[in-house]
């Protein structure tokens, strides 16, 4: 399932952080986390877990504005307008469509640091219409895609498109996530086998770095692309990466695609 989240700017603050992802994460889950509900505490506690990996199969896009203006030796985005806008996914069954959309509609949305804050109201929730899945499939970025890979001394690469590895790193984490939700829900989603794939890169790559949990001791940098790609894949794989994020850490906000026309 797709959603539109719509927002109306409640507060008199305009001055959001350029790196909000993480803060826009903490409340989707403070949303989550706060209804009492068995979808809420597998999410959190549990996850689909696979190969001692757990995912949590959700995204969101970047917010979009509209009208703002980035000051980016500030490192703030002022919000100019009234209304803003996001999508969120979540590899969940349509069923839970209405409780998706409960939870979320009314909320108050509050992101920023210790510089400064942005409140907002969510004043709209809009289902969006599933795409029609073919084995061949070109998607646009609407967030920063993100492949990382282990290195020898415990850190971590973060791999640009033209990665020899790159294809072989999303495809495999496609794979996991297919695995886990089919375990979860007692179906055999796909075989453990990898299957034949294919990862065209066209257009510019544009290179976004996003810092997490700033202004404190456990502030890191990770490192995504913006891009557009062809992906030849089983039409399950299409839909676990439009729905739960191509890449790594989509419940952090990376890897959230559109169907490009």
């Amino acid at each position: 399932m797709r959603f539109k989240i719509n927002l109306s700017r409640i507060s008199r603050g305009k001055f959001i952080p350029i790196n909000y992802q993480y803060e826009l994460s903490s409340v989707i889950y403070k949303i989550i986390n706060n209804s009492d509900s068995d979808f809420a505490k597998f999410l959190h506690e549990t996850g689909y877990s696979v190969k001692g990996n757990s995912f949590k199969l959700f995204t969101f896009s970047q917010i979009k504005f509209d009208k703002s203006k980035v000051y980016t030796s500030e490192q703030r985005i002022e919000h100019q307008g009234e209304f803003a806008y996001f999508f969120i996914s979540f590899l969940v069954d349509k069923a839970a469509e209405e409780f998706v959309k409960g939870l979320f509609i009314y909320q108050k949305i509050s992101i920023g640091d210790k510089i400064s804050r942005v409140d907002f109201e969510v004043v709209g929730i809009e289902g969006c219409t599933p795409p029609v899945f073919q084995e061949r499939m070109n998607y646009r970025c609407i967030s920063p895609l993100l492949i990382k890979q282990k290195r020898a001394d415990g850190g971590e690469n973060y791999l640009e498109p033209e990665h020899a590895l790159y294809k072989e790193i999303l495809i495999q984490n496609l794979c996991n996530k297919a695995l886990a939700f089919a375990l979860t829900i007692e179906h055999k989603f796909l075989t453990e086998s990898i299957p034949a794939c294919e990862l065209v890169v066209n257009g510019k790559i544009y290179k976004k770095g996003i810092r997490i949990k700033q202004h404190t001791q456990m502030a890191s940098h990770l490192i995504g692309y913006m891009f557009e790609f062809e992906l030849t894949a089983p039409l399950e794989l299409h839909e676990i990466g439009f729905y739960a994020g191509f890449g790594h850490l989509g419940s952090q906000g990376f890897g959230c695609v559109e169907v490009k026309d």
